[in-house]
């Protein structure tokens, strides 16, 4: 598949665990760290597999480099987007995410030498103006800003705007599926534990056992992360193809996605589906595509 196919695919993976981070939070007895926690380990099993294949010989020394640095940045960014969704509203608070490209068009460059055209930087900057549009309130932008949980989710933003980078140098060192295993144990590893010493872990123990599977909050917190490994490797997959800051601004896409699936699923108020912001995002998105990379 084509790195545009990849970036989409990865946007829908990332609207798909916003709405069930959301459900999993709000629906009581776990905590963000848990559920965040929980869903790294779960993905990190289910990349395994696909890690154990035989693939390129891993640069040991970068690699363990990469992963010191990305267990530091998403480890807190992780955390702090669980707490961003656990306080507000997905059409308000997801918007925030997509000041991430604006970081990362400096932290790419500063990582990977990479310099996207023209063109990539006007689109990026069209997706954030109209994710930002998206989520604002018919006060203006105040409300975005002011929203509860907004605070966590710009933390978010500008962590996974120095993240990407690390990933694309963590994939170059070893391969996609051990990026995506080594990545979530790093992160999912300290947030589990510490869920668990802090007496979290008591939430998994009290669900209730007789609801249907799938339906009830272990099956949910299960296609969470499996979701998330799917979603991880087919932004690995599109990041070698590419410049990371195409790639990321393409997956902000899911931040229309997850707005509209808020108003659907949870009743939000759809404040923010605006046609002058769908159309900044379209256009912007229709940019990133056609840009070379630098």
């Amino acid at each position: 598949m084509t790195w545009p196919v990849l970036a989409l695919l990865t946007a829908l993976c990332q609207s798909g665990q916003d709405l069930l981070a959301r459900r999993l939070l709000r629906s009581g007895g776990l905590s963000s760290r848990l559920v965040m926690g929980v869903g790294c380990l779960v993905a990190a099993l289910a990349a395994l597999p696909l890690a154990l294949l035989p693939g390129p010989a891993p640069q040991v020394p970068a690699i363990l480099l990469a992963l010191a640095a990305t267990a530091l940045v998403n480890g807190c960014a992780f955390w702090a987007y669980g707490r961003a969704l656990s306080r507000g509203q997905l059409s308000l608070v997801v918007p925030l995410l997509n000041l991430s490209p604006l970081v990362l068009l400096l932290s790419a460059w500063l990582m990977l030498g990479e310099t996207p055209g023209l063109g990539g930087v006007v689109g990026t900057l069209l997706i954030v103006g109209g994710a930002l549009r998206l989520g604002s309130t018919e006060e203006g932008s105040r409300g975005l800003w002011s929203a509860p949980g907004a605070r966590w989710m710009l933390l978010v933003a500008l962590l996974w705007g120095i993240g990407a980078g690390i990933d694309k140098l963590g994939v170059r060192a070893s391969s996609t599926f051990s990026w995506v295993v080594g990545l979530n144990l790093v992160v999912g590893v300290p947030l589990a534990l510490s869920a668990l010493v802090a007496g979290e872990g008591q939430g998994l123990a009290r669900l209730p056992t007789d609801e249907p599977f799938w339906r009830g909050r272990k099956g949910l917190l299960l296609l969470f992360g499996v979701i998330g490994a799917v979603g991880m490797a087919l932004q690995m997959e599109a990041v070698q193809r590419t410049a990371v800051i195409h790639v990321i601004a393409i997956k902000r896409m899911s931040t229309l996605f997850s707005a509209a699936a808020g108003g659907v699923f949870f009743g939000e108020p759809s404040l923010g589906l605006r046609l002058q912001a769908v159309a900044l995002m379209l256009s912007g998105a229709v940019l990133v595509l056609l840009s070379p990379a630098g």
